[in-house]
């Protein structure tokens, strides 16, 4: 199923008994994790939004599949649509059918790379004229459907890095780039929100906050090293994950 699912509809088909079991166990360990009030998950953002329905919800194949790479695909496009009209902070989470691969962090990046490789080949919208098309531009980031998005990899592999581990399998968090309208570096409420998640995060991970970690625009920063961090604090090698980009 290619359509993005509200809480709602989740939470009805767990009590009907209707969701296959490892979609609602990846769902619940989610569900689970945004609503610990004794370990807080760090970006409160999501915390809030996942409370008031304003998250969407994907089941897909492994994401190194066609199956798994066409139903995000189609999933993706029909969640950007409907995006705006939900709420002003809102993020789609998918849910990766657990497989035996990507048990490393570098395993995680190759899949993660292939499916925005795939996504990027399979664009229904032209690139938007307001992002760089260069990857080594700082303020370049991943576009799809005429949108720019921020995304976030979550995997089992993760051990000290706990904000980016979940237990069953591989997850991505899509954020449109409006989201973060008013919440930029250079304003008072972005950089309290920074302050606010980064005390969460020192909390929450046994791994200091990673130094590919910036704000968006930053020359010294590129936000695609961001979507998936190493379980340590090496530095990535600044290579573009993929070869043959072109827009």
């Amino acid at each position: 199923m290619s359509t993005p699912l509200t809480r709602a509809e989740l939470d009805s088909a767990i009590a009907d008994d209707a969701l296959p079991d490892w979609q609602a166990t990846r769902y619940g360990s989610f569900h689970r994790t945004m609503t610990d009030g004794d370990v807080p998950f760090p970006c409160y953002f999501a915390v809030d939004a996942h409370r008031r329905g304003d998250l969407r919800y994907l089941f897909a194949h492994d994401a190194s599949t066609e199956a798994g790479r066409s139903t995000v695909a189609e999933g993706l496009e029909a969640y950007l649509d409907e995006a705006p009209a939900i709420a002003d902070v809102t993020a789609l989470a998918v849910f990766f059918e657990p497989t035996a691969g990507a048990s490393t962090v570098e395993g995680v990046r190759d899949r993660v790379w292939g499916l925005l490789d795939y996504l990027h080949r399979h664009d229904p919208a032209p690139w938007p004229e307001t992002v760089p098309e260069d990857p080594a531009d700082p303020e370049w980031e991943f576009c799809f459907a005429g949108e720019p998005l921020f995304v976030v990899a979550r995997a089992p592999c993760y051990e000290r890095r706990h904000s980016r581990h979940t237990p069953h399998g591989l997850e991505l968090t899509v954020q449109p780039r409006w989201v973060f309208d008013g919440l930029t570096g250079d304003t008072e409420a972005g950089r309290e929100a920074r302050r606010v998640i980064r005390e969460r995060l020192a909390d929450y991970d046994d791994a200091p906050l990673h130094p590919d970690v910036g704000d968006y625009g930053d020359p010294t920063s590129r936000e695609w090293e961001q979507y998936v961090l190493p379980d340590d604090d090496e530095t990535q090698s600044g290579e573009f994950p993929i070869e043959a980009w072109a827009v």
